[in-house]
Parts: structure tokens; C-alpha cells; sequence
């Protein structure tokens, strides 16, 4: 899993950028998930050390507000407070997803994410992992659900961008009924999820 982020760009900028003036609903976009796949062993581990994380989740007739000044904070807020490392190297093997950790890879900077959007009063249903590839390598990134579409949370940029913006390759994403399965990813969507519509 990749460990290198890249410059951030400057806070305002990607706020200006990405204000929910400049997203028309029209214009939004979700994941399309499909049938259940494989679970990502690290995860497979993590959800062993925290069953409570990985059990059936409520789902709800709406979906949240983007509160996209809250995406972006946390997600710079994250970037910068774990120094990036590889499982190899930190721990002598692969696949160790953490919570609340200094240094770590692109799954713990996921979850720290994840967790401290939950403090901020998110849903675990609307914070899903999400595993893609970048081109050269698997990567994992945080995909929070919202009215305004899907937005990625991601390690290797300060910017949050909607799925529809993404380059990233998304091969599948915990499924937001259940927070021990994962789905394949199909594609992109205009439409809203089901639980969006009641």
C-alpha cells in the first residue's frame, strides 16, 4: 500500500475549489456497488481487535449534508499529524491497519479519518473504506456518503474531491449495511443510493 502523499495545496484554494456553491446537485455523483467480494485481510485482522467496528449498521432515508469544511479539516488535519511509513517497515509484514497512530500507511490515515468524523458526528454508514489502485499500486482511501455524492478522503492530497473528480480506480468499498463486508465497485453514478431515497 502506498505511503508517499504529495504537496497540499493551500487550504483556501481547495475550499474555494470544492464549496458546495460550486457542486450543483445535478452534478453529483456516488459509487456504484455491486455483489459482496473479498475483505482486504488487513482488515479481516483489524475487525478482530475491533468487532464492535465491523458489525451490521443502521441505514437511514437520507443522506447527511456534505459539510465539505469539515472533510477538508480533517482530512489535512490527518495528512499531517501521521508521518507516512509501510507496514514492511514498521511493523516486518504487510497489511497492518492501526487506529491512532503517529506513523502508519494509507489504511491507518482511513481510519484515523474515519474515527474522527464519527467524533464530528458522521455515521459509520456514510464512512466507508475504499480499496483502488492508483496506477502503480493498491491504495486505500476514506469515501464519505453524502447528498452532494460520494468525496474522497486520501493521504496522497490535501484537496477532497468528488468520486466524479477522482483518478483513482475504485475496485471495491465496505458496504454501508454492514461494516464487515465489502462490495465491488462497479462504477459511477448519478443517481442517489437507495437509502438516500427512502
Amino acid at each position: 500500500m502506498t505511503k508517499t502523499r504529495s504537496t497540499f495545496l493551500p487550504a483556501a484554494l481547495a475550499t474555494l475549489m470544492l464549496s458546495t456553491s460550486a457542486i450543483p446537485a445535478s452534478a453529483a455523483s456516488w459509487l456504484r456497488l455491486g455483489t459482496f467480494t473479498s475483505r482486504p485481510y488487513g482488515h479481516v485482522d483489524y475487525c478482530s481487535r475491533h468487532v464492535s467496528d465491523c458489525g451490521a449498521r443502521m441505514t437511514r432515508a437520507a443522506l447527511p449534508p456534505a459539510r465539505l469544511a469539515v472533510l477538508e479539516q480533517i482530512n489535512s488535519a490527518v495528512n499531517r499529524a501521521i508521518t507516512p511509513v509501510t507496514d514492511e517497515d514498521q511493523y516486518g509484514r504487510f497489511e497492518v491497519w492501526k487506529l491512532n497512530v503517529s506513523a502508519g500507511d494509507c489504511e491507518d490515515y482511513a481510519l484515523e479519518k474515519r474515527a474522527r468524523l464519527m467524533r464530528k458526528g458522521f455515521h459509520a454508514e456514510d464512512l466507508l473504506l475504499a480499496m483502488t489502485h492508483t496506477g502503480s499500486e493498491y491504495h486505500t482511501v476514506l469515501v464519505v456518503r453524502t447528498r452532494l455524492g460520494d468525496f474522497v478522503l486520501d493521504n496522497l492530497t490535501e484537496a477532497v474531491l468528488p468520486v466524479s473528480k477522482s483518478k483513482l480506480a475504485f475496485i471495491k468499498v465496505q458496504s454501508p449495511d454492514h461494516g464487515g463486508n465489502w462490495l465491488k465497485v462497479t462504477g459511477k453514478t448519478s443517481a442517489a443510493p437507495k437509502s438516500a431515497t427512502g
